[in-house]
């Protein structure tokens, strides 16, 4: 491929871009990524990883490096005036369970979080372009053309790239979005400002989440990050009496105010390496997609950052368009495929609004109605819950008849009732049957292929399903086979990549899938890990497929 060419172009090096970007590295796609930027930026921005983000982060390679730096979210502690502290956690506490592995927030900063993301696109030769800012772009029938500015100042040269396809990850100000022309709906809200930073904290343990005072009166938060040993935390401040303006320009002014509600004469604030007064706008884009150009992450949703729902939001926004954009991009699907990235997206986009909005308001509001206290959070915001059941691309043969309930994309994070639209579970205690290892469900699943996950009493029954799979893109459909716990007379089944017994039966439980004779049940989960569709034989294969493959 020329030098000034690729399939994807990408703008933006955020987690949007980077994740983005893997999913389509991972796919064989060629792949490029321009950061307007001339350095990677630091700091702990949307920093705190929801499970459903741990969940992609294995399905894309890099959770043990995400997990052998970040930690678990601590427990808050709320001083009292009177010098008194309770400790409470955020969510509620869950242990690991066979369908959640990863039940728990954890903290990342945003730096180190790209820094991993960057290092895994190395594998596949790809490397963030950082100085080169996007002036303008064409797209016809053939592609898109982009003119960008690389370098500074005197140095800057102008330089003309091709692509198919153009992904905009530049953020809330980003020119990706501008260009096409698409207007940002929602408001500014100017009461429900805050005093965000990272800075060097002595004299405080960072085994907690401190804060101090209620808003909307003064109140100091301070959470530890990754960077312990430094000393580091981050914060956020509001207050009546707190001037964010100031605070920003005039560091002594902050140090006092962080005195006087702390009274904790102990607490030191030593260097600060940034300081901002945040204004939130609660806005959404009216569109993803323009043709060869789609817009994600920030550049297409800004919002409060209570609830820690944005960051991870971009990144099932990047995932979703990612396999849909490879497969596109390969000419393997349908190009009606990429219309299901908004059909899906926005209406996820449009609760988390309503959700980390709400929460917001929750927190600051002087005549909040609930007497709850405002930093708990409610165990939606895990993202366990967010699903696409109302999306044309899911089948569900189970459903067939009933009546849809009102839509609810963020769920509950407990399904009663796996339905097709939903995050697909994992399952250990799988005994591989050619080598006698155990496996499970996650280890199988990747955003490369779709997997089809057979569910067998007799070897036979797998016939049908694996020769409609094998009229579909080699390696774009993994075939799992899986006994159920009570069968006997376990055989191989030639033709299957995978074939387990699922012997602690967690599979059959988590995809509600009835032990006994007459097991015929087919789940298909799909790249980004949500089930694609709920089956029965070789003929509901076929009907999800025929939404997918241009076969």
């Amino acid at each position: 491929m020329p030098r000034n060419s690729a399939t994807v172009l990408i703008v933006g090096s955020g987690p949007t871009g980077l994740v983005c970007a893997l999913t389509l590295a991972q796919n064989g796609v060629s792949v490029r990524v321009i950061e307007k930027l001339p350095h990677f930026p630091n700091g702990q921005r949307g920093s705190a990883i929801m499970p459903r983000t741990l969940d992609l982060y294995q399905f894309l390679g890099v959770l043990d490096d995400v997990n052998r730096v970040a930690f678990m979210a601590p427990p808050m502690k709320q001083y009292d005036s009177d010098g008194g502290a309770t400790v409470f956690p955020m969510f509620t506490p869950a242990l690991p369970s066979p369908a959640v592995p990863e039940p728990g927030m954890v903290f990342l900063g945003q730096a180190a979080a790209c820094g991993i993301l960057r290092e895994r696109l190395k594998k596949f030769n790809v490397d963030v372009e950082l100085g080169v800012r996007l002036t303008s772009l064409e797209q016809d029938a053939a592609g898109v053309t982009v003119k960008v500015t690389r370098g500074q100042g005197d140095l800057a040269v102008e330089e003309t790239l091709q692509a198919q396809y153009v992904v905009g990850a530049d953020g809330a100000r980003g020119v990706v979005r501008k260009l096409l022309g698409f207007s940002m709906l929602g408001e500014t809200l100017q009461s429900k400002g805050l005093l965000i930073g990272d800075m060097e904290v002595k004299g405080l343990d960072n085994a907690y989440w401190h804060t101090w005072g209620m808003p909307p009166n003064d109140n100091v938060t301070l959470r530890p990050t990754e960077r312990k040993s430094e000393n580091i935390f981050s914060l956020i401040a509001t207050g009546a009496t707190l001037d964010r303006t100031k605070a920003a320009q005039d560091f002594q002014y902050y140090r006092h105010f962080v005195r006087e509600v702390t009274k904790d004469p102990n607490l030191e604030i030593g260097e600060i390496e940034f300081l901002a007064d945040w204004k939130p706008n609660i806005r959404m884009a009216e569109a993803l997609q323009k043709e060869r150009v789609f817009i994600a992450g920030d550049a297409a949703h800004v919002h409060s950052p209570t609830g820690g729902q944005g960051m991870n939001s971009s990144i099932m926004d990047a995932v979703n368009l990612g396999w849909k954009l490879a497969l596109v991009s390969k000419n393997l699907a349908k190009t009606s495929l990429l219309g299901t990235y908004a059909e899906e997206r926005l209406p996820v986009i449009k609760d988390m609004l309503f959700h980390s909005t709400a929460l917001l308001k929750n927190t600051l509001d002087a005549d909040r109605k609930s007497t709850a206290n405002p930093w708990l959070r409610p165990d939606a915001l895990l993202m366990l819950g967010v699903h696409y059941r109302w999306s044309s691309l899911v089948l569900d043969q189970r459903q067939a008849g009933k009546v849809e309930e009102a839509i609810n994309t963020y769920g509950s994070s407990i399904v009663s009732s796996i339905r097709a639209g939903d995050r697909a579970p994992d399952a250990p205690g799988l005994v591989n049957i050619r080598t006698g290892d155990i496996c499970r469900l996650f280890d199988v699943y990747k955003v490369t292929y779709h997997t089809v996950l057979i569910f067998i009493d007799q070897a036979e029954d797998a016939g049908p399903a694996l020769n409609t799979i094998a009229r579909y893109p080699v390696g774009r459909i993994y075939s799992v086979v899986i006994y159920p716990s009570s069968t006997a007379g376990i055989v191989d089944v030639p033709g299957a990549d995978l074939a387990v017994h699922d012997h602690d039966h967690h599979a059959c439980v988590g995809y509600g899938v009835p032990s006994g004779a007459e097991t015929k049940d087919l789940v298909i989960v799909r790249p980004d890990g949500f089930v694609g569709a709920l089956v029965s034989g070789d003929v509901g294969v076929e009907s999800y497929f025929h939404n997918i493959y241009d076969v």
